[in-house]
């Protein structure tokens, strides 16, 4: 009777199991009770075991209402652009841009009104006798530095009086000044939610204000321009002035209930606030929809030393947007609540050094009933942000995150990742939380960490090295209690996230569960893996892992239980899901009635150690399939259960299965005996078999069935007298997995793989370890060499850029004999609209060359150049190519009126080297070196008029006929290389356009050159659409890439420089745009003449 207790008690854990893998906690359906970021499910545990319907299920974690938050107005982060239209300044739009003086501001007596100190970035030029700044504009954005606070670091040295008399006088001053320069302008209207002005504390907000020094009370009043000789009338209901990028430091106690706080009255004089909470200061409330503290936008985060309470339903204890703090102190909410509540939305180039957006919790977060310890979102998953957690004392003490008993529904960490890529970066990072502290959640239904969204993204609980001196301790630890109910478990890591990863990573990572809870839990393809943990169950009816809807989970680590719960499930392997049991994995399941690992429709690999009492599998049986069975019949068979071979031999038969009362099982023979081999035909022997053999015999299983573990292998079994005698792997096509445009490459692989090498082979056994055609060809797009599509490309780009160095050579030094030379450097961006042509970006250096002979009209020129390109593949390839060019020119007279007429032609060679980078399980890179050459021959036609004393215009029109040709490339030393055929191109480039000059003598030796270069161009001959023609080394079969025929012909291009010119030397700056393929541009020069 007991032992018939025990069954049906781990029947129902089962079922509970299978209602998991049905429904509540997956993901990627319609159902409106899949999850989703703002609702996701409760991966319920179980029922009737009869009834294994989708349960509706409930949100496992509460999203605070930002709606409903008090001055919900002021939690945006404002990023604000110049206006279009100067006379009515829109929503998140500055009128004009000036920088107050450091020294010449503030005279000696603040009744001088003067000029002084006052410079603007473009000056004002509006002719309209009205300007109109609307709801969430800027009308004048001012760089103050706080030069007006005796350039002391904040506010605080400044005396309220002094503070408030500055404030009067720069505000006074500006807007007198602003309007002189606008003499029709009579009247500023500022809309509510406008403001006059701003002064800036700069992005990184390296400016603080102090609440002890009375700024919260300070209002501007009226101003009045006739003192000063100005009629202009101020009206609207927007704000004259506010601090834009400060921090408020707060160094007294503040009660959010009394509405004339400092703090908030402070705010409101405030955009994109930061906030520094002192040592002892506590900042309190007990109403609901309140937020602590604020931090929005900017580089540099705040911190808290202080203690953040709010009692209401609905708050927030720190709110951040697009920024980073440090919490040094304590924070506790209430229900419904969130501690840390942090917004990534914004897109910025990661590329340029800035540092990951992150920030930590080194102390205590305290938090209630369906609440949330800290919540991150994250637009784009790839820009790095990163959320840490938790710290363990010298004495032992750990800090992190906490709720007790009577807080059901709570959640530790939760990372929501969007599945946007960045535009404006080629970082490859991804999203991350973390906890090396503690997170304790003893209420009902709680969860410790919560990966979510769809974006890459991973969540780890890691164990940090000890503190000096401590020998035990040291984890990062999460506890999680009893639930209540079994349909309803705590879970110490829940991940959703088809492309997150969950894991508790490291020796001293420690998860523990209660009664009723999942230790961690995976669904919808996420990757969940006990990497050297501990996962411990101490509570009855819990599972250390849990897997569900293609998940992947792996043990390198411990599952135990402790304390002999009853009905304990080690692992769970649900519907389409895939476990390994890793060589160091170890399952140790000491419960009545409990199990080791249950397979409901998963597959399992064993390469570990399973240590059970009450029987080792329990399983949920699936929909029918045909399958080859081992009486050698085509029948239906129910495989309840599937095991995995490694055919190597390194993985282990599952004991106990004769007392399961399973109907069918299937074998899936693993690839691994093809590994060394370059056959297509490979054969599994008895000394792998023997074992499942035996384990089969053992088992009383009637229906078996072999199947192979591997998409590109078929498993072909000779069974004989109910024993698989031998089992042979055939290998497919590769081309049976491909689509229209990958199966030439697909074709190629197929040839390749009879001569593969063993660098080959490392590349074709990851192949072997995918599952679905998908995954295939994504593999097959990576390998195909898309870097060598545009080659022709690179080359014309890399000849236009010493073309245009010594064209811009030649402008400078019209009619000056002798010899010239400008070294130059220059950074391009590259975007294609041919999905395959991986975009760029490139940075050249080099040098120019020119040789005049003013007398007779002709000169030579020449220059080098090294141009370095970066690929924005997921490998992040390189090209540099290294060209040197020759040539010279001929001034001829047509005649007629004063057109000008240059003659000219030139040769390039070019040595190029590709660092080829494929990214599959790791980043493989291929180089190779190729040589390139080529010639042109140009025309130019031009008229050259004077604008006054120092102005040109020139109007011109051009052609270019050019040739370039790249020789056989071939990769070394490769990892399944390329051979590309050698090709060549022309071009045909008729050009139109106009440039103004500008020059003005500064002294004697000192001159000041300026142009701007407008120009349309538009190729007709066959650079972009060149056909490449592409192999794998030693195959027969090519296959051809080229770029799409929407690749645009013309092309608008903009250039401008500034050079200054000083005795024989100068140095110019110089940047321009290209619409063909959104170039942008940037470069400098230095330059000599003699």
């Amino acid at each position: 009777m007991k032992k018939m207790r025990n069954a049906k008690r781990l029947v129902l854990l089962t079922a509970l199991c299978a209602i998991i893998s049905c429904g509540g906690g997956g993901g990627g359906g319609t159902a409106s009770n899949n999850p989703t970021p703002t609702n996701p499910n409760n991966p319920s545990n179980p029922g009737n075991p009869t009834d294994l319907t989708m349960r509706s299920g409930d949100s496992r974690y509460t999203k605070t209402k930002l709606e409903d938050m008090t001055d919900k107005d002021y939690l945006k982060d404002f990023v604000f652009k110049e206006a279009a239209d100067k006379n009515e300044i829109k929503y998140e739009e500055y009128g004009y841009k000036l920088a107050m003086g450091y020294r010449n501001f503030f005279p000696s007596s603040l009744t001088t009104m003067d000029s002084n100190g006052i410079t603007y970035s473009s000056s004002p030029t509006t002719s309209s006798s009205k300007i109109v700044v609307e709801n969430g504009g800027i009308g004048l954005s001012v760089n103050d530095r706080m030069e007006y606070v005796d350039s002391s670091p904040s506010f605080h040295a400044v005396p309220y009086q002094e503070l408030k008399d500055k404030l009067d006088f720069a505000i006074n001053k500006i807007i007198t000044q602003f309007a002189n320069k606008l003499p029709n302008l009579r009247e500023i209207e500022i809309k509510e939610g406008g403001t006059l002005i701003t002064f800036e504390g700069y992005d990184g907000k390296g400016r603080t204000i102090y609440l002890n020094n009375g700024l919260e009370e300070y209002q501007f009043g009226h101003y009045n321009g006739t003192p000063y000789g100005v009629s202009l009338n101020l009206t609207g209901n927007g704000d004259i002035f506010k601090f834009k990028n400060y921090i408020v430091s707060i160094g007294e106690n503040i009660n959010l209930d009394d509405p004339s706080n400092k703090y908030t009255k402070t705010l409101k004089k405030m955009i994109n606030p930061g906030t520094d909470v002192k040592e002892g200061v506590k900042i309190t409330g007990s109403k609901n929809n309140q937020i602590g503290i604020r931090e929005i936008g900017g580089d540099l985060g705040g911190t808290n030393y202080g203690t953040i309470e709010l009692k209401g339903n609905n708050t927030i204890g720190v709110y951040m947007r697009n920024s980073t703090i440090s919490n040094y102190g304590t924070i506790n909410v209430d229900k419904n609540s969130t501690g840390i509540y942090a917004i990534y939305d914004k897109d910025y180039d990661n590329d340029r050094g800035y540092n990951n957006p992150l920030f930590s919790n080194y102390r205590d977060i305290n938090i209630g009933e369906n609440s949330t310890g800290i919540y991150v979102y994250a637009k784009y998953y790839d820009l790095g942000v990163a959320a840490h957690s938790g710290n363990v004392q010298n004495d032992n003490i750990y800090n992190g995150i906490r709720a007790d008993e009577n807080a059901a529904n709570a959640v530790g960490m939760l990372l929501d990742a969007g599945e946007e890529k960045s535009k404006l970066s080629n970082s490859d990072s991804n999203a991350f939380i973390w906890n090396n502290g503690i997170i304790e959640l003893k209420g009902d239904r709680s969860t410790g960490m919560y990966l979510t969204g769809k974006g890459k993204a991973t969540a780890e609980n890691t164990g940090g090295s000890r503190p000096s001196g401590m020998t035990t301790g040291g984890e990062g630890r999460i506890i999680i209690g009893d639930s209540k109910d079994v349909n309803r478990p705590g879970i110490g890591m829940y991940s959703d996230n088809p492309n997150g990863r969950i894991g508790n990573a490291t020796d001293y990572a420690i998860i523990e569960i209660g009664k009723n809870g999942i230790g961690m839990a995976g669904v919808n393809k996420t990757k969940v893996e006990n990497a050297w943990g501990t996962i411990i169950i101490k509570g009855d009816n819990s599972i250390g892992m849990y897997l569900s809807d293609g998940a992947v989970g792996s043990n390198f680590g411990t599952i135990k239980t402790e304390g002999s719960p009853k009905n304990a499930i080690g692992v769970f392997v649900g519907k389409d899901a895939e476990f390994s049991n890793d060589h160091d994995g170890e399952i140790i399941i000491d419960s009545e009635g409990g199990a080791g690992i249950v397979i409901a429709g998963g597959t399992v690999s064993n390469y570990g150690i399973i240590k059970v009492s009450g029987g080792a599998v329990r399983v949920k049986n699936v929909s029918p399939v045909l399958a080859v069975s081992l009486s050698d019949k085509i029948m239906p068979v129910k495989k309840d259960m599937r095991v995995y071979v490694d055919s190597l031999g390194k993985t282990n038969p599952i004991e106990g299965l004769a007392n399961l009362g399973l109907k069918g099982a299937e074998l899936l023979i693993g690839a691994e005996a093809t590994e060394k081999t370059n056959a297509t035909e490979v054969t599994v022997g008895k000394d792998v078999l023997d074992p499942f053999n035996k384990s089969i015999k053992e088992s009383n299983i009637p229906y078996w069935t072999v199947g192979s573990g591997s998409l590109i292998w078929e498993a072909n079994p000779e069974i004989k007298d109910n024993r698989v005698e031998k089992v042979t792997l055939k290998k497919q096509s590769y081309t049976k997995f491909a689509d229209e445009k990958t199966k030439d490459v697909a074709k190629g692989l197929d040839e390749k793989y009879v001569v593969a090498s063993e660098k080959d082979k490392q590349i074709f056994n990851y192949m072997n370890t995918l599952k679905d055609a998908e995954s295939l060809g994504k593999v097959y797009k990576e390998i195909d060499g898309s870097q060598y599509i545009n080659v022709q490309q690179r080359i014309n780009q890399t000849d236009n850029l010493l073309d245009n160095q010594i064209s811009s050579l030649q402008k400078d030094n019209v009619g000056k004999a002798g010899h010239h030379v400008e070294t130059f450097f220059n950074k391009d961006k590259h975007d294609f609209k041919t999905e395959e042509v991986p975009n760029t970006t490139s940075t050249a250096f080099g040098a120019s060359y020119l040789f005049n002979n003013t007398d007779s009209n002709w000169g030579a020129y020449g220059g080098v150049a090294i141009n370095n390109y970066k690929f924005k593949d997921k490998g992040h390839s390189k090209e540099s190519v290294s060209m040197l060019k020759a040539g010279g020119y001929k001034k001829l007279d047509l005649n007629i009126g004063d057109l000008d007429w240059t003659l000219g032609g030139d040769v390039f060679i070019s040595q190029n080297s590709m660092k080829r980078r494929i990214m599959t399980d790791k980043v493989y890179e291929n180089k190779a070196d190729y040589n390139a050459y080529g010639f042109s021959v140009k025309n130019e036609i031009s008229k050259t008029y004077e604008l006054g004393e120092n102005g040109t215009i020139k109007p011109y029109g051009a052609l270019k006929l050019g040739y370039g040709s790249f020789g056989k490339i071939k990769e070394k030393d490769a990892t399944i290389g390329l051979d590309v055929k050698g090709n060549s191109y022309y071009s045909v480039k008729p050009a139109a356009g106009i440039e103004l000059g500008y020059a003005k003598q500064l002294t004697d030796k000192t001159k000041l050159k300026a142009s701007l270069d407008l120009a349309y161009e538009h190729e007709l001959g066959k650079v972009d659409h060149k056909e490449n023609e592409i192999k794998f080394i030693n195959a027969r079969t090519g296959y051809k890439r080229k770029s799409a025929k929407d690749e645009s012909r013309g092309n608008l291009s903009t250039g401008v420089k500034v050079r200054l010119e000083t005795g024989r030397f100068n140095f110019s700056v110089k940047g321009g745009y290209d619409t063909k393929d959104k170039n942008a541009h940037v470069g400098v020069g230095i330059g000599a003449s003699f």
